[in-house]
């Protein structure tokens, strides 16, 4: 059975004009559209240290069946062909650093010198003028 999730475009949409940062979960069919409607939209794909990790979490939490964790590590083999569609890797080794981590990289997207045209370009016409003073 498949199951089809989604965030409303009205929503991003909203939470972005109000300066939000919108942090979506897609796989990566999805992130690439986000990518090509937004090409400033920071991708970032999340992995565990390595393919024994990520079934060991799976079976870990006790959630799903033994054929829906093979399903899902099937598709990570899929996904994992596309990483480098993504701006950044996060391995996912210890939580708290890759929380940290992926925090920074939203902040630094926030530095980009795109976001600040009006600034540079007042920046720009103070130095002209410096000289008349």
């Amino acid at each position: 059975m498949n199951h089809y999730y989604g965030t409303p475009r009205e929503y991003v949409e909203k939470r972005m004009a109000e300066g939000k940062d919108v942090i979506l979960e897609i796989e990566i069919q999805g992130a690439l559209k986000v990518k090509k409607r937004f090409p400033d939209a920071l991708l970032i794909f999340v992995t565990p240290p390595n393919a024994g990790e990520l079934r060991r979490r799976l079976v870990g939490r006790g959630t799903e069946t033994i054929e829906v964790i093979n399903a899902r590590l099937r598709r990570a083999a899929e996904e994992a062909s596309g990483m480098e569609a993504y701006d950044y890797l996060l391995i996912n080794d210890e939580i708290h650093t890759c929380v940290e981590q992926m925090h920074q990289l939203i902040q630094l997207q926030h530095n980009k010198t795109a976001y600040h045209l009006e600034f540079l370009n007042r920046m720009r016409e103070e130095l002209c003028h410096l000289d008349d003073r």
